[in-house]
């Protein structure tokens, strides 16, 4: 039997597992290690390369899902091995950490005041972990503090759901020639939000230059296209841009966030339900 523990880049405010490809990994409330379990391996290097495999996709979901961001530090890690013999061998290194805690609980109770039901955001339990590229952009994206590559890897997150959607429409090979990168992600908004477009709208209308006159859907992809993707993108000279360390560009993008935050979890959630 093998155990890999994996140092985190802070201590969790979950307590959650999963069985992965015959992996359980798991992660405690308060703990600053993941934990992954197996049967199999060649040797150390194997067992570590396993553990990883079985540990970013559980991390990604924990980020987009559950809203707890953490990052493997492969430099700090224990691996423990335990022969049929009972013979037991283990490497060791240890690192520092902080502590967050936050969460939510709440308590249900009938008419006579017994508890009926507990809700513990903190404990999540056994959790559905579908491998997912786009998750591992949205991680990736609470791992900066910099709201510029923040927003460009959510952006990223539903680019990568969208062109799955897209697949899904059976185009001809012109109809997709002449899709472009904002027809693209406005298919996965009408897919995605055509139904009840009423909280894209809700977020969206914080934003001083969205219309709530003209469509939601249309303008949304729009704005978050137009508006920012590209002016992160691209810095021609005298072409509209968002510059580093102008504070007006600054604060339109970290006010843009919110909605690309919800447009990216929601396409998550819309690829998890629909397309894994």
């Amino acid at each position: 039997m093998w155990k890999v523990y994996f140092n985190l880049n802070k201590p969790s405010k979950l307590e959650a597992n999963k069985e992965i490809n015959g992996m359980n990994v798991s992660v405690s409330h308060g703990s600053d290690q993941l934990v992954i379990e197996f049967a199999e391996a060649c040797d150390e290097a194997d067992a570590q390369q396993k553990a990883l495999t079985a540990a970013i996709p559980f991390l990604d979901t924990l980020s987009w899902k559950y809203n707890t961001t953490l990052a493997v530090d492969e430099a700090t890690r224990r691996v423990e091995h335990v022969s049929p013999a009972g013979q037991r061998q283990s490497s060791i290194t240890v690192s520092d950490s902080i502590t967050v805690s936050e969460g939510i609980k709440l308590v249900k109770k009938d008419s006579a005041g017994h508890i009926i039901e507990v809700y513990d955001s903190s404990k999540p339990g056994k959790i559905e972990v579908k491998p997912s590229e786009a998750a591992s952009y949205y991680r990736h994206a609470h791992l900066t503090k910099d709201s510029f590559n923040r927003f460009h890897d959510l952006y990223l997150a539903a680019e990568n759901v969208a062109s799955k959607i897209q697949a899904t429409k059976g185009l001809s090979k012109n109809e997709l020639k002449r899709l472009s990168e904002l027809g693209l992600l406005k298919l996965a908004l009408d897919e995605c939000f055509s139904s009840n477009p009423h909280s894209l709208r809700q977020i969206a209308g914080k934003l001083p230059e969205f219309d709530e006159a003209k469509d939601t859907i249309a303008q949304v992809a729009k704005i978050l296209y137009n508006g920012y993707r590209c002016q992160l993108s691209h810095s021609k000279d005298r072409e509209d841009k968002k510059i580093p360390f102008n504070p007006q560009d600054e604060k339109e993008v970290k006010t843009a966030l919110p909605l690309m935050e919800f447009v990216a979890k929601s396409l998550l959630q819309y690829e998890e339900n629909l397309l894994l």
